[in-house]
């Protein structure tokens, strides 16, 4: 669960958190608020360290606006218990993720800026992209021009996204656009229920068509306040799970059938990321199925280290062919211009 709420007083806040209560606690204060949180849980002030990762992978407190140059990996871990405090003009927005803060479910969300320019993505594109966990401040991508990418992976949303996203904003998308960089949307939601996520599918495919239906309305939701429009590709992040687990196998088929449907009735188009060996190779084994919902578009995770489209054994070239993207390489260092970000490398043929 990720919530947010803003503007909630101390000792409302205070007694809306629930920490067992045998657990060693520590008192943590910010702009008048006075919170309880477990003892062994690091506090982190944004202010004194604006570069540091807001990460909801590691239970942890943030204080503080998050900084435009986050050092974050490429890579993150499985979201938990963590909270994030920071300054929204003259209140305080309190941003909580995992179970511990289930009391915060209601959501009160902050005006968001108004798109500035409407934008179809990525469009017709052959070439280098990468992605990272927090989208690059305006003097990254800038210095990156002069780096042989021209797309760039964006997380929008979703129940397991991993790190905080200060700088994503509809004025930052149109600003890429209109420099020239390609976009790729990505959700990061329920899980397979075969796996160690906190988040996951129900195994009954009934439910699970109807959540990818659910997280595909989200997505579109979030997408277009980012001014991304309806043709626009949203990619669905689906983590390796086990392929030769039938019911979970099946689960996975049906909610990326709900999450395909959705998209395109409302206009937009649907992607699946997920890595080679699994979620892949599972879409193209239904491929002919006729009791799922095919995606339009393919983001396969195999790190063979080929900056090219060819899917090897794991996607035949009749499939999904120009809709394609291939992660060759995972989380790295790389520099252009001198900024360093962290990232993935990926190919991209889409035609």
């Amino acid at each position: 669960m990720r919530a947010s709420i803003a503007g909630v007083g101390a000792i409302t806040l205070a007694a809306m958190l629930t920490t067992p209560a045998n657990a060693a606690e520590r008192t943590v204060s910010y702009r008048g608020y006075e919170l309880n949180v477990p003892a062994d849980w690091p506090v982190f002030d944004l202010s004194a360290n604006p570069a540091e990762c807001v990460r909801f992978d590691r239970n942890a407190v943030y204080l503080g606006k998050p900084g435009a140059e986050q050092r974050c990996s490429a890579r993150q871990g499985k979201t938990t218990d963590a909270m994030l405090l920071e300054p929204i003009g003259d209140r305080t927005r309190v941003t909580v993720t995992g179970d511990r803060f289930a009391s915060l479910a209601t959501r009160v969300d902050e005006a968001a800026d108004a798109p500035l320019a409407k934008t179809v993505q990525p469009g017709v594109y052959t070439g280098l992209g990468f992605d990272a966990c927090a989208a690059p401040s305006q003097g990254a991508m800038d210095a990156w021009l002069g780096s042989p990418f021209r797309a760039v992976g964006v997380y929008i949303g979703g129940i397991h996204r991993a790190c905080a996203q200060p700088n994503l904003t509809p004025r930052w998308v149109s600003t890429q656009v209109n420099k020239g960089w390609r976009l790729i949307p990505t959700y990061v939601g329920l899980q397979a229920p075969c796996t160690s996520f906190r988040h996951k599918l129900d195994f009954d495919q009934g439910v699970a068509r109807q959540q990818g239906r659910d997280a595909a309305t989200d997505a579109v939701k979030l997408a277009g306040g980012l001014g991304l429009a309806a043709g626009t590709v949203i990619y669905n992040d689906m983590e390796a799970y086990n392929i030769a687990d039938g019911p979970c196998s099946g689960a996975v088929m049906s909610f990326l059938s709900g999450w395909a449907d959705q998209l395109r009735e409302r206009g937009y188009r649907s992607g699946v990321y997920s890595s080679a060996s699994s979620g892949i190779t599972d879409l193209v084994r239904n491929h002919g199925n006729r009791a799922y919902s095919r995606p339009d578009h393919v983001w396969f995770a195999w790190w063979n280290g080929q900056a090219n489209a060819d899917g090897g054994r794991f996607l035949p070239a009749d499939r999904w062919a120009g809709q394609r993207i291939h992660q060759f390489l995972g989380g790295h260092d790389e520099s252009h211009n001198g900024v360093g970000i962290n990232i993935d490398s990926n190919f991209l043929e889409i035609r």
